[in-house]
């Protein structure tokens, strides 16, 4: 019962790790477009830059599900090991 309930805590806190994640990848995106210079703009380098962005985000969304399947999963675990749990012993 107890790892089902530990496995349920690490599971909110990579869903939390991973929406931060998210975060950082659109400010990371918005500042990279608040940040183009009106003269000699290398659109090489942004594109790379917003390539990289993009594969983050990309990434923290795939993680945020995999944390959430988790978290689910782990609740499920933890109300079987609660229906079986003999409360008169």
């Amino acid at each position: 019962m107890l790892v089902s309930a530990i496995a349920t805590f690490q599971a909110i806190n990579a869903q939390h790790r991973a929406g931060l994640a998210m975060m950082q990848s659109n400010n990371a995106m918005l500042s990279s477009i608040r940040n183009i210079g009106a003269g000699e703009t290398n659109f090489n380098a942004l594109h790379q830059q917003d390539v990289k962005n993009e594969t983050n985000m990309i990434k923290a969304q795939f993680m945020y599900q995999v944390a959430s399947a988790w978290k689910k999963h782990s609740e499920e675990q933890l109300k079987r090991e609660l229906k079986g749990l003999d409360y008169k012993a």
